[in-house]
């Protein structure tokens, strides 16, 4: 799946939301195009061809894989992923597959794949959009060569091909900015705008991709005690210059390969990817604790402010989720504070 994703530059399919969207396009298309040849078809023409009859049970299955894929979203259920690469790698392909086999009946449709490689082109900017137009190209032009009913019909060939040119050189512009816009709205969404670290949401993506990819990884939940000293002693300005020192302590003090997230408040996560060893994930620990006693010191030295950390190591995905992760993380950080403040509890699971 990674491997895949590398190579054809596929990293959109994961993004969530263009994902949903595109399951219910999908399936739009999946029962037009099917209403259309059961309704317009003379009878028997279906049943008394193979090609068509098999197009037909196509559409059927890749309905059910864009419903399936919609579902597994909505629920946030693993392995959509997987639906949607699936999926994004066929999508040009029925179109063609269905203009080779009853072009009679979808030739309206044809000027979907000008739509579509358009659609993507402005989303995810000009190399998708060239990537798609020369598919595109190549499929008209290989219906034109070897598809009698477009060789009778070369004005909707040469109308296509019309499409095809002319519209991703209208729209080169808008593409490269809606990718450099999309780029910076997608990266404020995912940033706390106190401490510019991550936010919840990005650390629930996080999780997700690690879980859905079996990756072994540690969750460091903390939360800083007697925090609301600094708010009623020293002010709130104190307080936020607090959590940004905090913030960037933790991003100077950790890993490259550490990922700190701000919550809410003045809770923290720092997310390790690999397999850590106990001792190690203990030493973790310590490490947080360290970086924020120093930000601490700097910011408050006269405050008992500290933090308490529940580091929680997964390497074991049977029956497991997102919620459940940040719920025991998130438990393990209380367990730590109830046991006297400014402790580390490591538990695996």
């Amino acid at each position: 799946m990674r491997y895949l994703n590398r190579m054809f530059k596929l990293k959109y399919v994961l993004d969530i939301s263009d994902s949903a969207s595109r399951a219910r396009q999908r399936m739009a298309f999946a029962g037009l195009s099917f209403l259309i040849v059961f309704f317009l078809s003379p009878g028997g023409a279906i049943v008394g061809s193979s090609a068509l009859m098999a197009f037909m049970v196509m559409l059927g299955i890749y309905f059910h894989l864009a419903l399936a894929q919609a579902w597994l979203i909505s629920n946030r259920e693993r392995h959509w992923e997987k639906f949607e690469l699936l999926s994004y790698c066929s999508d040009l392909p029925l179109i063609a597959w269905g203009l080779v086999v009853a072009p009679e009946f979808l030739s309206v449709l044809s000027p979907m794949i000008a739509v579509v490689a358009l659609i993507r082109g402005i989303r995810y900017g000009p190399c998708m959009l060239a990537c798609h137009i020369g598919l595109g190209v190549l499929i008209v032009l290989g219906l034109a060569v070897f598809v009698p009913y477009w060789q009778a019909h070369l004005e909707l060939v040469y109308a296509n091909l019309f499409l095809l040119m002319v519209l991703p050189i209208q729209f080169y512009g808008v593409s490269v900015k809606i990718q450099a816009s999309s780029k910076s709205l997608r990266q404020e969404n995912l940033t706390d705008p106190l401490t510019r670290s991550l936010n919840r949401k990005a650390l629930e993506a996080a999780v997700w991709r690690t879980l859905n990819a079996k990756e072994p990884f540690v969750l460091s939940f903390l939360d800083l005690d007697n925090f609301k000293l600094v708010n009623d002693t020293l002010g709130h300005a104190t307080g936020d210059k607090l959590l940004k020192r905090i913030s960037s302590k933790l991003s100077v003090r950790l890993r490259a390969d550490d990922k700190v997230y701000r919550l809410a408040g003045d809770e923290f996560v720092v997310l390790s990817l690999g397999t850590i060893r106990q001792d190690v994930a203990e030493n973790l620990g310590q490490r947080i604790k360290a970086a924020i006693a120093e930000a601490t010191d700097y910011t408050c030295p006269a405050l008992p402010v500290s933090a308490s950390v529940g580091v929680l190591q997964v390497s074991n995905f049977e029956d497991i989720s997102l919620e459940k992760v940040l719920t025991r993380a998130d438990q393990l950080m209380y367990q730590a504070k109830k046991t006297g403040k400014n402790q580390v509890l490591v538990e695996a699971m």
